[in-house]
């Protein structure tokens, strides 16, 4: 909404001043800061500290339940993209009209996620013939933030996602055998409780100094919990215009985690499916052969789909 209009013929608006921003301060001030604020202001962090834990109490089931499953969950498999990654960076795109991906969703009753993976799916199958490596029988890991955000939250700005974990088969099959199989794996998901588990866990944070969180979160991102990371972003079906040019479609581009060297992000703006594919630059010198496969797998889907 910031950046796009949805008229070709609005103004641009006067400039303004430049943004200069602020120094980054420096570790020790921000927990200094972080504590001092607890101290200031205890009702605050004890109404925080409150909320967290009831809102955890009364989904007590789902959470013994989704942290079980992450307990159980182990290792991922081995992966052609784990390992420490390097400065440099390769882009690739792959795009397919997002009608295409609708009537994939609509003849199989699935989920447009579900088309996402199984394309995702296709494209590391293709992606390891090319490099003959053995895919028969074997899954890739894939981290996938979701939304965990209520029917009564919507429209609220900002996001409330958590992560989620799903095995995908990337071993050579029939297109809707792959789209069985994904699905399968997301109902079973959706079915537990690890993405509210993770949601409550996060929420527990609330009240910490945000200092500490960071330090934690760095700690956790430098383990091995996934292969790769695709994302999915929905997006309105409306034609977007920027000063007066029609957007034609929106590739994201991801981070990467410390040991993991490919992240998948797509957008269903303007009308197109476009995935942006960020991977580091030694893991993965074939990124084409994955955007392309990822193409061929989604065509395969629309054109196995009944009539």
């Amino acid at each position: 909404s910031a950046l796009f209009d949805l008229d070709p013929d609005v103004p641009a608006g006067a400039p303004k001043d430049p943004w200069v921003p602020d120094p980054v301060p420096p570790a020790p001030a921000l927990v200094r800061d972080a504590f001092g604020e607890l101290v200031r202001h205890p009702a605050e962090a004890l109404a925080h500290a409150v909320r967290a834990p009831s809102r955890v109490l009364s989904d007590a089931a789902d959470l013994v339940e989704g942290v079980r499953r992450l307990a159980v969950m182990g290792a991922p498999p081995a992966g052609p993209f784990d390992g420490k990654i390097g400065p440099a960076r390769r882009f690739a795109t792959a795009h397919v009209p997002f009608e295409q991906m609708r009537a994939v969703k609509a003849k199989e009753g699935c989920t447009i996620n579900d088309v996402v993976l199984a394309g995702v799916s296709g494209g590391l199958n293709a992606l390891l013939d090319a490099r003959r490596e053995p895919a028969k029988g074997r899954t890739l890991r894939v981290m996938m933030p979701v939304s965990v955000r209520s029917r009564a939250e919507r429209g609220h700005v900002g996001n409330r996602i958590a992560p989620t974990f799903v095995d995908l088969p990337v071993g050579k099959m029939a297109a809707r055998t792959r789209l069985r199989r994904v699905r399968a794996a997301t109902k079973e998901l959706k079915e537990s409780s690890l993405a509210v588990s993770a949601d409550s866990i996060i929420g527990l944070g609330a009240f910490a100094p945000p200092a500490l969180l960071a330090t934690a979160a760095r700690l956790v991102s430098r383990g091995r919990w996934f292969n790769l990371v695709v994302s999915n972003v929905p997006a309105p079906q409306v034609p977007l215009y920027m000063a007066g040019s029609r957007l034609i479609a929106s590739f994201p581009a991801m981070p990467l985690g410390e040991n993991c060297g490919l992240s998948i992000a797509c957008t269903s703006l303007g009308g197109t499916m476009a995935f942006g594919l960020t991977a580091d630059w030694d893991a993965v010198p074939d990124i084409d052969v994955l955007a392309r496969g990822i193409e061929s797998s989604v065509d395969a889907l629309g054109a196995s789909a009944p009539s």
